[in-house]
């Protein structure tokens, strides 16, 4: 480590972001970055994130740190963990992103798949907050996002029973800390996005996506964008964009046989 890079680590805060190599990961890694944090970048594909870690240095005085890791591998938060402890890197912000859909019957579907599916989005999410969280209390400042869904809003019956699910847990999970921990200057935000261009939809399976209609999309940047604003403001829960607002609004008032009409409406024709 140059002495140029030791002085940044020293002086910056420093937030991890898991799944950064595409999608609104990415997206929060430039946030962050132009917000002048120094960065741990988290996921699988190890020559992507050597890539971005190029891009983003162009910030001036920023250190960018990749760490290849499948979250699905029940020891991966524990490795992440040590790895920043190893480094002497302090963790003052934490990006829940990492995540995907896992489509299909949920009795068609592997118990493998389904294990998987949950380490990544609710054990590797809670065990990563679990270990970094003892530090933002000793420094009194944490920033925490968990990347939640409107899917719990609207549910899809075809994302195999447990999408919706796990995304109340990441909000009801992100409320119950940010509550917790608020008098200790740690805010912990429950970012939630309707449709989104990313890559997620495409490594689901769900290529006919493409066809809902423009105006329910939004760009990963502007998610990224309200999110960090949202966890900054101390925001517990924030739903993307003014229709994504309306559709949570209106789940709230109309007939649960309504909301499932929807929601099987749309699966059919989205996904």
């Amino acid at each position: 480590m140059t002495d140029n890079e030791v002085n940044a680590l020293n002086q910056k805060k420093t937030v991890l972001i898991t799944g950064a190599s595409s999608g609104i990961g990415r997206a929060f890694a430039d946030v962050w970055a132009e917000a002048g944090f120094n960065l741990v970048l988290t996921a699988r594909r190890e020559a992507r994130l050597v890539e971005i870690a190029d891009e983003l240095k162009a910030h001036d005085g920023i250190v960018v740190y990749t760490l290849p890791m499948d979250l699905a591998d029940p020891k991966a938060p524990s490795k992440i963990h040590q790895y920043c402890v190893d480094k002497g890197i302090h963790i003052d912000a934490l990006v829940n992103n990492a995540g995907y859909g896992n489509p299909g019957n949920f009795e068609e579907i592997s118990w493998k798949s389904h294990q998987e599916f949950l380490q990544v989005m609710v054990t590797a999410v809670t065990e990563l907050t679990y270990l970094f969280l003892p530090g933002m209390m000793e420094r009194q400042y944490g920033r925490i996002i968990n990347l939640a869904s409107l899917a719990p809003f609207i549910p899809s019956p075809v994302m195999a029973g447990l999408y919706s699910p796990v995304k109340i847990y990441q909000i009801k999970f992100s409320e119950s800390v940010h509550i917790q921990y608020l008098d200790q200057n740690i805010h912990c935000s429950a970012v939630c996005p309707g449709l989104t261009h990313s890559e997620f939809h495409e490594a689901a399976g769900m290529h006919e996506v493409k066809s809902a209609p423009k105006w329910m999309w939004m760009d990963a940047r502007t998610v990224a964008e309200q999110g960090f604003d949202a966890v900054m403001k101390g925001q517990g829960l924030i739903i993307n964009g003014s229709i994504n607002k309306f559709f949570a609004v209106l789940s709230k008032v109309i007939p649960k046989r309504v909301t499932r009409s929807i929601a099987m409406y749309l699966s059919k024709r989205s996904y």
